[in-house]
């Protein structure tokens, strides 16, 4: 089988794959393109149709159909697999295994839940990178609150790599919490359009009802709701026919909606590729646009910022993050007074509100330094020994020692147990309790 290539693209992948298929195509090759989710098989579709590129050389199917229907169309030369991170599912590798040919992969987050390979391709190749993106206007900026809600995850299960639902949801069902959500985005959201990501469908239709409710229009969708309907929530929500798009799992991938400016995070997850296909998902570039980003549950203190540079791998998970200096301060504060969030600084460079150091931060920065300071007094008496080990390395008799220290490596020296330099220190009267 020839090399296989897992391309990093945090932009623009439908035209990358666009350009590829024509390449391959102007050599006579066929070409199949595997994506797992029907927005994303019509998206590629319609791309295709506008760039006049349809041909009898080139398919775009369903991962689930392609892997009922294998060698069924025919031969294929190239497999061009979309939103790759999921690319170890048992589908994707029998229609690769049936065809054996070459494949380029894309995702703009190569990572496993599981931590497990992906085995699919040989080598990565990284992109331009999310930040210089930004700068380029390609992708929209963004300010990220992270405002506090004052829940408690450390006691919510794990189920599957990630946290439980369930749990999540009996968490985040508290009435005050919807209140704070409702508050909060009214002052940091400024109405604009939103897409509102959570944890399962029934917390999305309460999530949904409670903007309708507040008298801000709201609609739900999951993956039962009808194609159709689906399709109709979609446009509307592109025609600004109202404000608030809750969803559970549905919204993450591949799906572009430029007129969605602020993202809610109300769904804590473990996961980091989920993380940053929810929080990226409203950076669509419009012109004048600075995208909000509202982390209700803390997932930037378990991920950091969603623009982050990476070092990812394909052999292994990508490297845990934690968010402490090695001094004990957070890597990412969150202002009190704005509640916007910004890297480690006494003061918030967004309202210049002077920054104080939680708790937890004054009670990591003691241990370091108590850490710091019993290291070096360990180095410092290892120094000693060391110093005295050379000193006594030519003395025969106890009485030759001038203190404790020096009768405990002579001991050494000779294979005596450890009491003997205590019962010496005391017949020569240089012990000292």
């Amino acid at each position: 089988m020839d090399l296989c290539v897992f391309c990093l693209a945090v932009v623009g992948k439908s035209y990358i794959m666009a350009a590829i298929a024509e390449s391959a195509n102007e050599k006579g090759n066929h070409v199949l393109i595997l994506a797992h989710r029907n927005s994303l098989i019509e998206q590629h579709k319609e791309l295709f149709e506008n760039l006049e590129l349809n041909n009898n050389l080139t398919r775009i199917e369903s991962v689930f159909t392609e892997v009922r229907h294998l060698g069924e169309h025919g031969k294929v030369d190239l497999i061009i697999i979309d939103e790759a991170h999921i690319s170890g599912a048992s589908s994707y590798r029998k229609v690769c295994e049936y065809y054996n040919c070459k494949r380029v992969l894309f995702t703009a987050t190569p990572s496993r839940l599981d931590g497990k390979p992906l085995d699919l391709a040989d080598v990565i190749v990284t992109g331009i990178s999310a930040k210089e993106l930004i700068k380029r206007g390609q992708i929209s900026d963004y300010d990220y609150y992270a405002p506090n809600l004052d829940v408690d995850f450390s006691d919510v299960r794990k189920s599957c790599g990630d946290y439980n639902t369930q749990d999540l949801e009996n968490k985040m069902s508290a009435k005050k919490i919807y209140g704070d959500i409702l508050k909060y985005y009214k002052l940091l959201g400024k109405d604009q359009q939103a897409i509102a990501y959570c944890i399962n469908i029934n917390h999305s239709k309460q999530v949904c009802d409670m903007f309708n409710e507040a008298g801000i229009l709201a609609k739900h969708m999951d993956a039962s709701t009808p194609e159709n309907e689906r399709q109709e929530i979609m446009n509307e929500f592109k025609e600004h026919k109202f404000k608030i798009l809750c969803n559970c799992n549905l919204i993450s991938e591949g799906i572009t909606l430029p007129s969605a400016n602020v993202g809610l995070l109300l769904r804590p997850t473990l996961s980091l590729p989920l993380y940053i296909q929810q929080a990226c998902r409203v950076l669509t570039p419009v012109e004048g646009k600075k995208a909000i980003i509202i982390d209700y549950v803390g997932n930037v203190f378990r991920h950091g910022m969603p623009t982050d540079d990476r070092e990812w791998s394909l052999s292994s998970k990508v490297k845990e993050y934690y968010n402490e200096n090695e001094d004990g301060s957070f890597k990412i504060r969150i202002c009190q007074n704005c509640f916007s969030t910004f890297e480690t600084a006494p003061v918030c460079p967004y309202c210049g509100a002077v920054y104080e150091p939680t708790a937890i931060e004054i009670q990591n920065i003691k241990e370091i330094q108590l850490k710091k300071v019993e290291e070096e007094k360990e180095r410092k008496r290892q120094e000693i020994m060391k110093r005295t080990a050379e000193k006594v390395k030519n003395y025969k008799n106890p009485e030759e020692c001038k203190n404790f220290y020096e009768l405990v490596e002579m001991g050494k020296r000779f294979g005596y147990k450890p009491g003997w330099a205590i019962i010496q220190a005391k017949r020569l009267h240089l012990y000292k309790k």
